[in-house]
């Protein structure tokens, strides 16, 4: 690698990436197996495919398969956070018993709808980027500064969760959860940062072209 080579175009960070990811999608799949959430079970197993499809991805060179896999696995990961903030959160009205649990509870809930609005702004961006016409390098500075807060707030959610006296079952579970969605996030940006090159290298050679035809 090249001393000003970002490390997401890194072979090694995309492997060790993939390999957290897959590990993250096992355990969760062990502590979440037996709790009769069908698409929560669903979730991880797609999360799972999709890790090992994005760095076959990688090493194929099937960028286009890598954009529909990431744009999937960002409506998941919306689908789940929804499910959390406006079905289980606000309309069973469950704030009530994290409010009263203090200052830890008001940062979970806040938490969990921050997470929530970074996901939603990152799928558009991500489609954005990926499907345009014409780049918006706008977008891609927004999506990493949005994928980076969501990161901060995942790291919130940590510290959060084991103060609130979940079963020891739950806790594994999300925080396993929790990896998984890193290190697909993590994908992402190296996703992007592949086709970042590979549009510069595409404008190179057709400068080359453009000078070779004009020296003809």
């Amino acid at each position: 690698m090249k001393k000003k080579e970002s490390i997401f175009l890194h072979e090694y960070f995309m492997a060790a990436t993939c390999f957290l990811g897959v590990a993250a999608s096992v355990g969760s799949l062990i502590f979440g197996f037996g709790d009769g959430d069908s698409f929560a079970l669903f979730g991880i197993i797609t999360k799972l495919v999709t890790a090992v499809a994005m760095y076959l991805a990688f090493r194929f060179y099937k960028w286009d398969v890598a954009k529909g896999l990431m744009g999937g696995i960002l409506f998941c990961m919306l689908y789940q956070e929804a499910h959390l903030v406006l079905g289980k959160l606000w309309s069973e009205q469950d704030f009530d018993a994290y409010l009263t649990a203090g200052v830890q509870g008001s940062l979970y809930l806040a938490a969990a709808g921050m997470t929530f609005l970074m996901t939603i702004i990152i799928t558009v961006n991500h489609f954005f980027i990926s499907y345009a016409t014409h780049g918006n390098p706008k977008n891609v500075i927004l999506n990493r500064i949005a994928i980076l807060f969501k990161l901060v707030v995942y790291i919130l959610l940590f510290a959060v969760i084991g103060k609130l006296g979940f079963p020891a079952a739950a806790l594994w579970k999300n925080a396993f959860q929790y990896v998984t969605d890193i290190a697909l996030l993590l994908l992402l940006v190296s996703t992007e940062s592949q086709f970042d090159t590979f549009n510069a290298l595409r404008q190179e050679m057709l400068k080359e072209k453009r000078e070779a035809r004009n020296r003809k």
